[in-house]
């Protein structure tokens, strides 16, 4: 079937803040937090499913409407997509891996991912602007691009060194079903396992992954304190 998948990979035992899907944002669960938020209500456009290895996320998922796929251990969360997506077969021409802690996501994400021309083997994502003084977060991770949008390498150190602003990666892949076959079976080379990237193991492999820079609202959910940032943010919007 041709369309776009969109597949949100949650787990509960996240290193630094374990249960994170479940964690409660005014109200609600971040991984709902997240749904909706792709979502915005039209849920006709493309098909959104969560890949989770835990019931308590699946049963919250579908007691609230949605989607959701039990998938088995996975080595990270484009094996748990590659492994959901196998699991309904293989539908689509364009997967998303839209990661489960990204309680700002809009659908405009969605469709600047839909508005880029792909070969089978490419990589699409997106990276925003923020101050150059402020990439030093290694949770935080930064892309370096060459003509065109094509990232050229990955870190999470601020890069370029001494630039005003660095453009930080957005945690959201669009695959062809090429690519990600291809990029759930690149194994990890050098650079990825001492950056703990794994976009460097598949651009190692030969993947060309393009980013698309913008104005996105994002956060990824990693520690307590960005929990209660985007309860904040929830409670005064």
């Amino acid at each position: 079937m041709a369309g776009t998948v969109v597949v949100v990979p949650a787990r509960m035992e996240s290193t630094r803040l374990p249960g994170k899907p479940l964690a409660d944002i005014c109200g609600r669960p971040l991984i709902l937090r997240v749904l909706d938020g792709v979502s915005s209500g039209d849920r006709q456009r493309f098909r959104l499913v969560v890949a989770t290895d835990s019931t308590q996320i699946e049963e919250v998922v579908i007691a609230a409407g949605y989607e959701a796929v039990l998938t088995g251990p996975a080595e990270s969360g484009t094996h748990r997509v590659y492994d959901a997506w196998k699991a309904l077969g293989c539908p689509g021409d364009r997967i998303v891996n839209l990661q489960g802690d990204e309680p700002f996501v809009q659908p405009a994400w969605i469709d600047a991912l839909e508005s880029q021309d792909m070969l089978p083997h490419s990589v699409v994502t997106l990276a925003r602007e923020i101050p150059g003084d402020s990439g030093a977060d290694p949770s935080s991770v930064k892309v370096v691009m060459g003509p065109g949008g094509k990232a050229m390498y990955f870190s999470r150190s601020s890069i370029p060194w001494g630039a005003d602003f660095v453009y930080q990666h957005v945690g959201v892949y669009c695959f062809t079903p090429d690519s990600l076959s291809l990029c759930a079976n690149s194994p990890w080379g050098i650079l990825s396992r001492q950056e703990k990237l794994e976009q460097l193991s598949w651009m190692e492999s030969g993947v060309q992954i393009t980013v698309i820079p913008g104005v996105w609202d994002a956060m990824g959910v990693d520690t307590l304190d960005d929990l209660e940032e985007a309860r904040k943010w929830f409670r005064n919007r």
